[in-house]
């Protein structure tokens, strides 16, 4: 009996290790052309790998991916145009038992490295040009441009084998590209497009948001604005309070004009005597021009009477003048003014004349 059942024991051996293979999947791609990555779906037990491409021979697995020491996945060099050969793989138990194989057809099953060296160019003819590398200098691909502005929704556009995109009369806004890239069909369309590349922006971003704009400054660096301007105003304030020095070239003295003037008056009349000329110490020619250089000689003056005429005398009779005294006597001028006579003498004059012709 218990032969029996250790029989059926070893028999079912077999049929467990195919259950198990059975649940295996190996899944392979070509990154950049460059090796390939083959992982598989159960990651409970450390298989080992092996691989032949078509015509070449096996190799062990050169570089297992591990994650916690329980290896996930291989990877292994490629050449160039392997691809389109049949690639063959085995996954195999610890104690060496074949778990699963499969063939990889691999010829669509290529991922490039995103490109790289993205730059905007703003032409004069008002238009945008966007530029991009492949890496390792890829050929046989083609690439997908998508933009946006201002945060809005991405527009794709169609694959191109340029590494260039023109985007005309763009607007006063900000725009964001990026570029992926694949084989393209004349070298056997690959399945898998690259990540997208790092984005590159142009124009600026107007957003009147509250929230986009505290998005991008951080609680943090707010906090520490509003300090150190904190500590700059108070250290401000105190040397004005504290320091004269800072406190005149901050604030200049407003000159006193009232006392000013009043200590001119008091040096005037206390430490001059009320002598303005000497107190503005003129020179003495401009003080010797306001001196008089001549004098002026008395002249006598006669008083003429004029005598009412009676009723029967028709003729105009002229009192005799009067004298003066002795004693006035006339100086004569020494002066060099004209000797015009002057318009007092001239009306005398002419009075007389008047009066000495008869009516």
């Amino acid at each position: 009996m218990i032969l029996l059942l250790v029989g059926l024991f070893l028999g079912n051996i077999p049929s467990i290790a195919f259950s198990a293979s059975s649940q295996q999947e190996i899944n392979c791609l070509i990154i950049n052309l460059e090796y390939v990555n083959c992982t598989w779906t159960e990651h409970e037990h450390n298989y080992s790998f092996k691989s032949r491409f078509a015509h070449k021979e096996t190799l062990d697995c050169p570089k297992y991916l591990r994650i916690d020491g329980v290896n996930m996945g291989c990877m292994f060099h490629y050449e160039k145009l392997l691809r389109f050969n049949t690639l063959k793989t085995w996954l195999y138990s610890d104690n060496g038992h074949l778990v699963t194989e499969k063939e990889h057809n691999l010829k669509a099953y290529v991922k490039l490295y995103p490109p790289v060296n993205l730059s905007v160019v703003e032409k004069k003819d008002a238009e945008l040009w966007l530029y991009w590398n492949i890496t390792n200098n890829v050929s046989c691909t083609e690439s997908e441009v998508r933009h946006r502005t201002d945060n809005n929704s991405w527009k794709n556009t169609k694959p191109t084998t340029r590494p260039s995109f023109s985007l005309p009369f763009p607007s006063k806004k900000r725009y964001e590209f990026q570029v992926r890239a694949r084989i393209e069909s004349s070298c056997g369309e690959s399945k898998f497009w690259s990540d997208w590349s790092e984005p590159v922006y142009w124009g600026s971003l107007k957003n009147n948001d509250t929230t986009g704009l505290l998005d991008n400054m951080s609680v943090m660096s707010l906090v520490l604005c509003v300090a150190v301007a904190t500590v700059i105003l108070i250290i401000l304030s105190c040397l004005l309070v504290h320091s004269e020095r800072l406190r005149i070239i901050l604030i200049p003295v407003v000159p006193n004009a009232g006392r000013n003037v009043r200590d001119y008056l008091a040096a005037l009349f206390d430490n001059y005597d009320g002598n303005v000329e000497k107190w503005l110490s003129m020179p003495k020619d401009l003080e010797n021009g306001f001196k008089p250089n001549f004098t002026e000689r008395a002249c006598p003056v006669r008083e003429y009477r004029i005598v009412s005429q009676s009723s029967t005398d028709s003729e105009s009779i002229l009192s005799s003048p009067t004298d003066l005294p002795s004693d006035y006597q006339c100086m004569h001028s020494y002066s060099s003014a004209s000797t015009i006579p002057g318009s007092s003498e001239t009306i005398q004059t002419q009075d007389l004349s008047l009066v000495d012709n008869p009516v």
